[in-house]
């Protein structure tokens, strides 16, 4: 029996990352019917913790920086990791996870990630400093700069798609009442008054619970606090809530890039408001104009693009 263990999750400061958990965990399963193998789900939060309070100055001072990490010691004969891991500052935070991996050579498969905040020389230079001593059997980029920048860590690397465009096929929304629901999520920019057509019921959402249940956050910005609060429809720690939301919205506007493409992955029209790096990921599946308006995903291009992504991750699933 082979073991796979995937280490993602993190809800509370991004219940985005909950989108792929689901996506990856369904992949991972689908890739391995027929095949012997248990797959386990582990954490990345405790290294964002420890990193935050124990080595980040000047916490670093105070902490107890401790050597656990159950995420080290596992028999493993691969491990999964996905999301926008080639960046600076998770390379940083994970300096513990990243040792381990080069150190014993435990095959990895970076899936539908591997995407970066920027895609700057200095940013590209560091993080494949560290990923070309790990042993990375197969590398999945979910943007083609990403694979540009990456694809010679790995001698299995294929330009896919984020894992998130595979929510339509892991998660069923539950119905709701309202018929005509447009969503807007702003916590990473600012908030933007949105005019949505007559006879839509706008609803105003968060993907940062720590935002209103963090007492550091809470000392800090008080006032910023309470108009979270009284401004949000809704915050929660729990991922099904949102996605019976992006599921039945007909038109969702964010600076989240996962609250475009889970409204996206179900069929709604999604419009995304940030200029980070991650929106590479659109351009991916045809959607370059999100930035300037509203636009739907190609359900046939997209589930073709889904079957490849499956038939790469069963092939490298096959030889670790």
């Amino acid at each position: 029996m082979k073991n796979i263990f995937y280490y993602g999750f993190d809800w509370s400061g991004n219940i985005g990352n909950a989108f792929i958990d689901y996506t990856v965990n369904y992949e991972l399963k689908k890739a391995t019917e027929g095949m012997d193998v248990a797959i386990y789900n582990m954490s990345n939060k405790p290294a964002n913790l420890k990193y935050n309070f124990a080595i980040r100055k000047p916490f670093g001072l105070f902490g107890k920086a401790s050597p656990f990490d159950i995420r080290t010691m596992v028999k493993a004969d691969v491990v999964v990791l996905g999301a926008a891991l080639f960046d600076i500052y998770w390379s940083k935070v994970e300096t513990g996870l990243l040792k381990w991996l080069e150190e014993t050579q435990t095959k990895v498969i970076v899936l539908g990630g591997g995407g970066g905040n920027r895609y700057s020389k200095e940013e590209v230079d560091y993080v494949k400093s560290i990923w070309k001593k790990i042993n990375v059997v197969c590398y999945v980029a979910r943007d083609a700069k990403a694979y540009e920048n990456f694809s010679d860590i790995s001698d299995m690397s294929y330009l896919g798609i984020d894992n998130a465009f595979f929510l339509k096929d892991c998660f069923k929304p539950a119905p709701l009442t309202i018929e005509n629901l447009a969503i807007k999520t702003f916590d990473l920019t600012f908030d933007r008054k949105i005019e949505v057509p007559e006879g839509y019921t706008l609803v105003s959402l968060r993907h940062r619970e720590d935002d209103v249940d963090s007492i550091k956050f809470a000392r800090k910005n008080g006032l910023k606090t309470f108009s979270i609060v009284k401004d949000t429809d809704m915050i929660s720690d729990f991922a099904d809530d949102y996605l019976h939301l992006y599921g039945n919205s007909k038109i969702t506007h964010s600076d989240r890039v996962h609250a475009c493409v889970s409204t996206l992955s179900f069929g709604g029209f999604a419009r995304y408001y940030d200029n980070s790096d991650r929106a590479y990921l659109f351009e991916r599946v045809g959607l370059s104009e999100i930035k300037n308006k509203l636009v739907k995903l190609d359900q046939d291009f997209i589930s073709q693009e889904k079957e490849k992504q499956l038939s790469v991750l069963k092939s490298a699933l096959k030889i670790v």
